[in-house]
């Protein structure tokens, strides 16, 4: 019985560790996937060409005219828990005339928990997972849309196991929760920004901007007659620049914000909302379009989450292999990697 304590507490602060509005429930929806964007810091709300901005803006999918598949493993946070593993899956298909259907699975466990009830020993996976759907598309040369849903489970513990904890904790029922979400994001890409051309490279060609607004739904909670918790929205602004660009070399900047936007009480106080927004930058240099070097930089102070990010990308004509470490932003000694792969066909 205690081990299952020891997994709700365990689940409370490594999801506090994650956010900076520590009212929020299913805050492994902020958990950053794909290799390439948390070598940069999570960076990512106006990047383009990646499969991975089904979580980040799903609109910057919306000028893509091949089927993309992307696929993220992580063991997440070995130095909290050795269990833990995250997984991300996203698509992108074509579908019918300048519209586009994406969709992501995302899925967290602490792996498999035991306890000693009644005299029985009991075994069960704690997991959260999200299956969002959403449809894009471009509204001009420059502007793309993206609009979607997805539908919110956790499964803490089995609900006898549960019920046998109120007893002693009490009265509690339940062990699962549930959700349904929206999100919405625009992009826009301005080409041929700066007509500027030295050592045969054009300069500050193409500027992205991105603006997302996710997690927008009702309440989730874990006990049954128990206080719910509001999902974790979210707010991303992001921009990316690319810096230089030949036929051989490229180097991108991107820079974003993001904000949680639960648990502010005074929504006059920009100072303080500028304090718990989460600030993150990253560069990208890519050889050839075949390797990639990427470097990154986030800072959560409430959360107490700052640091360098690094990351190294391999690609080959639609295949795209990325490696990425995080763990230098967390305050506990652990390790972080990430390896994703894509491809479009």
């Amino acid at each position: 019985m205690k081990r299952v304590v020891f997994v709700i507490i365990l689940l409370t602060y490594v999801f506090s560790s994650v956010a900076s509005s520590l009212q929020a429930g299913a805050v492994f929806l902020m958990i950053f996937p794909g290799s390439r964007a948390t070598s940069m810091g999570g960076a990512f709300g106006a990047a383009e060409g990646d499969a991975f901005s089904t979580f980040y803006n799903n609109a910057a999918l919306a000028f893509e005219d091949k089927a993309m598949l992307g696929l993220q493993h992580a063991n997440w946070l070995p130095g909290l828990y050795p269990g833990m593993y995250y997984e991300y899956l996203s698509f992108l298909y074509p579908f019918g005339k300048d519209i586009n259907l994406t969709g992501a699975v995302t899925y967290l466990t602490t792996g498999e928990t035991q306890a000693n009830i009644d005299g029985m020993e009991r075994e069960w996976i704690t997991y959260d997972v999200a299956v969002k759907i959403a449809g894009c598309m471009p509204i001009s040369d420059k502007i793309g849309v993206s609009l979607g849903m997805k539908y919110i489970y956790s499964f803490l513990a089995p609900e006898d196991v549960v019920e046998l904890l109120g007893r002693e904790y009490g009265g509690m029922q339940g062990g699962t929760g549930h959700a349904w979400a929206l999100d919405g994001s625009i992009f826009f890409r301005w080409a041929d920004l700066v007509d500027m051309e030295y050592l045969n490279m054009q300069w500050f060609d193409v500027l992205r901007l991105g603006l997302a607004i996710q997690n927008i739904g009702p309440e989730i909670s874990y006990i049954e007659g128990g206080n719910s918790d509001p999902l974790p929205r979210t707010i991303r602004i992001g921009t990316s620049l690319d810096i230089f660009e030949s036929d051989i070399h490229k180097m991108g900047l991107n820079l974003d914000l993001i904000k949680i936007i639960v648990g502010i009480s005074d929504y006059t106080n920009f100072s303080g909302m500028l304090e718990d927004t989460w600030k993150a930058a990253g560069m990208e240099y890519t050889f050839n379009e075949i390797f990639s070097l990427r470097f990154g930089y986030f800072i959560d102070r409430l959360g107490k989450r700052q640091g360098p990010t690094f990351g190294a990308g391999f690609g080959y004509k639609t295949f795209h292999f990325d490696l990425s470490v995080d763990e230098q932003i967390y305050e506990f000694k652990t390790s972080n990697y990430r390896l994703s792969a894509q491809y479009s066909f």
